[in-house]
């Protein structure tokens, strides 16, 4: 059988959290020959060959069928060509490297706080100055989508080449799109984000390529790998609360699960059961008071470290493409 050719990220922040993650989900990579190669394998996973690149060489490798599966970022596989995008599906969200594709205006632009304000101020730039509304941005494809599609016409995409944020103040551009986690850096050079522009939220994700041929590799291999990392992943974004029912609410877990996205590990359980709810991270203290107010208490929150689940999404995803 072949092997499963699986691009990781071999530089940046991404590859920092990478690491991170998949230390704490107990999954040893080993670089073969040693810190300076570019190839390597899991410790506890046979039959895989990873290969090291950059989180944007991931993605058009996993474009051209070069790799099976891929961790990089969904903002630069969103940035592929339509047509390209489509050779590449995400199976599993890694909850790490999350960050926000931005619209961004300078600050003394003091009428322009959302996308509509931006299409009449475009208009009025051509009329002014003879020519389009420079865009700054290293997301042309995704720019490009995001303006036409909030009636934004008047503009000319300028490629950034280096600090994207730098080039209203330098005159390269009047304002720009890029990928923020923070919003610090547009700050300091006297940015502001429309209101409505977030083009695109993004994090850490694995992908695979309906390009490359699937049929000459162990697919088990594949399918216990995407089963622990999405127990890992599903940790991270969640929360335990358990408590002692001591009285059965009718409907409780369905008003659980519309309210606060929450599920019980315990599938059937009657009155004085001790019970264990699952529900995302931002939802655990919203939930936690609608239990109070029920009359449930006192709750106790845990954080797993996994949270194993009997669907594998994540394979169900690859299995829907490749058989």
């Amino acid at each position: 059988m072949s092997k499963i050719k699986v691009g990781l990220p071999s530089k940046g922040r991404i590859q920092e959290e990478m690491n991170n993650f998949l230390t704490s989900a107990g999954i040893d990579v080993k670089k073969d020959g040693g810190q300076r190669t570019y190839v390597g394998s899991f410790s506890n996973f046979e039959g895989f060959e990873i290969r090291f690149l950059s989180a944007n060489e991931i993605a058009k490798e996993l474009n051209s069928g070069n790799l099976h599966l891929g961790l990089t970022g969904l903002d630069l596989i969103r940035e592929l060509d339509s047509k390209d995008s489509s050779n590449v599906i995400p199976l599993l969200e890694l909850g790490f490297s999350r960050a926000d594709v931005i619209a961004a205006v300078p600050n003394s632009w003091i009428d322009v706080s959302n996308m509509k304000d931006l299409a009449d101020v475009s208009r009025d730039f051509v009329r002014l100055h003879d020519r389009r509304l420079r865009v700054a941005t290293k997301f042309q494809n995704l720019t490009r989508n995001f303006f036409i599609k909030n009636n934004v016409n008047n503009f000319r995409i300028v490629e950034s080449i280096g600090s994207t944020e730098g080039s209203p103040s330098a005159g390269t551009a009047e304002m720009i799109t890029d990928i923020t986690s923070s919003g610090k850096t547009l700050e300091e050079n006297n940015l502001k984000i429309l209101d409505d522009g977030i083009i695109l939220k993004s994090e850490a994700c694995i992908f695979a390529s309906i390009n490359e041929k699937w049929n000459e590799i162990e697919l088990e291999n594949i399918q216990k790998f995407l089963r622990v990392l999405s127990a890992k992943s599903m940790a991270i974004s969640h929360i335990e609360l358990t408590f002692n029912c001591h009285k059965k609410i009718d409907n409780l877990e369905l008003n659980i699960f519309r309210e606060y996205e929450g599920f019980f590990l315990n599938n059937f359980f009657e009155a004085g059961d001790n019970v264990s709810l699952i529900v995302p991270n931002n939802n655990s203290s919203l939930c936690s008071e609608y239990l109070i107010s029920l009359g449930y208490g006192p709750i106790k929150i845990n954080k797993p470290e996994f949270i194993y689940q009997n669907n594998n999404d994540a394979w169900n995803r690859l299995a829907s493409v490749i058989f």
